[in-house]
């Protein structure tokens, strides 16, 4: 299963990067759960893969271009994936730069619940791993 579950978290990023939104959609598990840090100025989580879309075509949009980087390894415990990621957005609007680490459940080959953290250390404790 954890080849599975990375692989998953891998093509997302890829999807992402290449601004295949419709690919990133279809990654998404209909009744899935996005959770904000600690902190992030919208607190309420995003219910449903089209709120979750929303949210993330909101969050594009206020840049012209953005990218999402890996810059850890990806731990995966079970159905959980976990991985630092820095996040860097350009062009309109001041350029903005932010790493968290989300860790990602998936079920049926799909993201189900995204879950972000400020402290990489405290995601891989959630997830039952290690640094």
């Amino acid at each position: 299963m954890s080849q599975e579950t990375v692989a998953v978290v891998r093509t997302f990023y890829e999807a992402w990067n290449a601004n295949d939104m419709d690919a990133v959609r279809e990654l998404y598990d209909s009744e899935a759960v996005v959770r904000s840090p600690e902190g992030w100025p919208e607190q309420a989580p995003l219910m449903g893969r089209e709120a979750v879309m929303r949210g993330f075509e909101r969050l594009r949009s206020t840049w012209d271009a953005d990218t999402l980087e890996p810059i850890s390894d990806f731990s995966d415990v079970g159905d959980r994936v976990a991985v630092r990621t820095s996040w860097r957005g350009a062009g309109r609007g001041p350029e903005s730069s932010v790493e968290t680490t989300p860790i990602y459940t998936i079920r049926e080959g799909r993201i189900f619940y995204l879950e972000y953290f400020w402290d990489h250390g405290e995601a891989l404790k959630a997830i039952g791993a290690s640094e």
